[in-house]
Parts: structure tokens; C-alpha cells; sequence
């Protein structure tokens, strides 16, 4: 099912709140679905520290939407 226009706000509110250099990455990656070492390649980034920003973005997304009562239950 698709989120409701809530949710959707939540989520892109929580996204809106992370560090850019952990935002950027995680949209790319997982919202855009654009392939690891493009993205890598286009942030300068090596690959192990995009892997670990891509971790820690969505570590710290995941602690936000979980203090504002979002699970990944309601989100998928």
C-alpha cells in the first residue's frame, strides 16, 4: 500500500533534518535508486565512506521517524 500523505510528510520532514552529507547520500542511494559508485564517484567519496555514510544515514533516519512513532511496519 502506498503511504498516506501524512506519512510521507513525516518522513521527507525527518529527511529534510539529517546532515546534508548524510541526506544527499541516502537519497541518492535509496530514493533514487542510483548505483553505489555512481554515487560515490559524484560526492568524491571513496567507497567504504560511502558505505559507512549510507549506514549512518540510515541509522539516524530510522532513530528519527522511530521518536516520531514511524516503524518500518507503516512504512512499507
Amino acid at each position: 500500500p502506498e503511504p498516506t500523505a501524512d506519512l510521507r510528510a513525516v518522513v521527507d520532514a525527518e529527511l529534510a533534518g539529517l546532515p546534508p552529507k548524510y541526506r544527499d547520500v541516502l537519497v541518492a542511494c535509496d530514493l533514487d535508486g542510483r548505483p553505489r559508485a555512481e554515487v560515490a564517484a559524484a560526492f568524491g567519496l571513496a567507497a567504504g565512506t560511502l558505505s559507512s555514510r549510507l549506514a549512518e544515514a540510515r541509522k539516524r533516519l530510522a532513530d528519527r521517524l522511530r521518536r516520531r512513532g514511524v516503524t518500518a511496519a507503516g512504512l512499507a
